[in-house]
């Protein structure tokens, strides 16, 4: 009897795999009682929740037979829409600075990671160099490493300036992090493109924005939750 219960299963699996277009056809039928395998064991979900971590309905026809006839064929289909997440940490948002002589400085990195199942656009909006409320600018760069020691910290082998940092990139799926670091340049004379650092207080206020690249049209874009 498990012998015969293991083959039935494997056939409908194997059938499942081989009719994802049927299965994507097929007419939604009434929702189901979903639970998630935790450390604490089986959590069920709340149907009909739009917060729920997953949600699974029955499809298809009802199936049903009564004669003698040799062989019944009966399709067996099943069909996975999975969304995609981004998980993520920034451990600062950015850096307070006080100086008090001038000269060149670079202050200790931020880490961040981005984890996710698609790959992830990154996009950044307002980085500058720091300004006063006169518009006078602090010459502020920032660099990327991939590692970071404190006791013996290996520097960005490039900087960009503020003023040119890329608008966006793509980060590939599935879990890279960085160390984000700042330079700049407190003068103690003016040169042609900054003027000499002037004794007040300076501000750059920016964004980062993470998206998905794969959006599935059951997800609300604003909420990441189940559409209504």
């Amino acid at each position: 009897m498990k012998k015969s219960l293991v083959l039935l299963l494997v056939v409908s699996l194997i059938m499942s795999i081989a009719s994802v277009a049927l299965a994507s056809e097929l007419t939604l039928r009434e929702e189901t009682q979903v639970w998630k395998w935790t450390e604490n064991g089986l959590v069920a979900l709340q149907m009909g929740s739009v917060e729920a971590d997953a949600r699974v309905w029955h499809q298809g026809n009802t199936l049903n037979g009564f004669c003698n006839k040799q062989t019944w064929t009966i399709d067996v289909a099943s069909h996975a829409s999975i969304a995609q997440w981004i998980k993520w940490e920034l451990e600062a948002q950015g850096w307070n600075i006080k100086v008090r002589k001038p000269g060149t400085y670079i202050a200790g990195p931020i880490k961040g990671w981005v984890k996710s199942n698609a790959d992830v656009l990154a996009e950044a909006q307002g980085f500058d160099d720091l300004k006063n409320n006169l518009g006078e600018a602090i010459e502020t760069f920032y660099g990327i490493t991939y590692s970071y020691d404190p006791n013996n910290p290996v520097l960005p082998t490039e900087w960009v300036k503020a003023t040119q940092l890329p608008s966006s990139a793509t980060i590939p799926f599935c879990y890279h992090e960085g160390y984000l670091w700042i330079k700049f340049v407190i003068r103690e004379d003016p040169d042609d493109l900054y003027p000499k650092t002037r004794a007040c207080e300076y501000q750059d206020d920016a964004q980062i924005f993470l998206s998905v690249t794969v959006l599935k049209d059951w997800i609300d874009p604003e909420t990441g939750f189940f559409k209504q």
